[in-house]
């Protein structure tokens, strides 16, 4: 078993952040303060250059892996559209082919959909995410080879080789959206982006402590903020909870759709 730091519970990972830069920005403060005797202002050593740096740094930092979640967050909305897509119509192209191939191949489809439709809300895991690929990979084995006894039972034509495709559209969607799924923030990204921003509070904490004084509650206004932003780029990498979750409405339409196909 595989651990990451965006396996964390959501509210657990933003609050540990959150404490680390109160402590980066006090731990910054009070080394300020030590030193108060020794530094005439701020300014000595280059102090707001490299707190401006440092910042500056940071946005850009900030700037880069936001518009990657966001990039991420699009693929994956994208991906379930599609695959939506993708299953109405291999289904409705199961039509074109007669009993019993037909009715077995649209159950299997059907079986395949409902483990393709993620409720909101689930935990989210890298291993909660391998087991719902296993299930939907179990599922769609089924789909090949239920097709393969269609085609064996009658001379393949115009309509049979539209339904190959659309089997095979199917699995290539089931490809792409896996695909998409497991495309997050490297770990090591997390990491820079959370001590460049700890190494911003500390500074500002240690120019503040040579300076004698620091509104604190200014402060701690700032570090709600950046944890915020961070807060937001985290939560595009949890597909599946969260505040930003890819919605599934366009799956579970497609599955009442074959139910009610199934079922008439």
């Amino acid at each position: 078993m595989r651990f990451t730091l965006l396996d964390l519970p959501h509210w657990v990972g933003e609050m540990i952040f959150f404490v680390v830069l109160l402590a980066a920005l006090e731990l910054g403060y009070r080394v300020g303060v030590w030193q108060y005797d020794k530094w005439e202002d701020a300014e000595d050593g280059g102090g707001n250059l490299v707190l401006t740096s440092v910042l500056a740094l940071l946005g850009l930092l900030l700037a880069f892996t936001f518009a990657d979640g966001v990039s991420h967050y699009k693929t994956r909305k994208q991906a379930v559209i599609s695959e939506a897509n993708a299953l109405g119509t291999a289904f409705l192209r199961a039509d074109m082919v007669a009993d019993p191939g037909r009715t077995e191949l649209k159950q299997a489809l059907l079986d395949y959909a409902r483990t393709r439709a993620v409720k909101p809300g689930t935990a989210y895991s890298t291993d909660k995410a391998r087991e719902l690929v296993a299930e939907s990979t179990q599922a769609m084995a089924k789909l090949w080879p239920t097709t393969m006894q269609i085609l064996q039972q009658q001379t393949p034509g115009p309509l049979e080789a539209s339904l190959v495709a659309a089997i095979n559209n199917v699995i290539d969607h089931n490809a792409i959206r896996n695909t998409a799924l497991f495309d997050k923030l490297p770990p090591i990204v997390l990491l820079l982006l959370i001590f460049i921003t700890s190494a911003a509070l500390a500074v500002a904490g240690f120019n503040a402590g040579l300076s004698g004084r620091m509104s604190r509650w200014r402060m701690i206004i700032f570090a709600m903020v950046l944890a915020g932003v961070v807060l937001v780029i985290r939560d595009f990498d949890i597909p599946t909870s969260g505040f930003i979750v890819v919605s599934h409405d366009n799956i579970l339409s497609v599955i009442d759709e074959m139910e009610a196909n199934l079922h008439k």
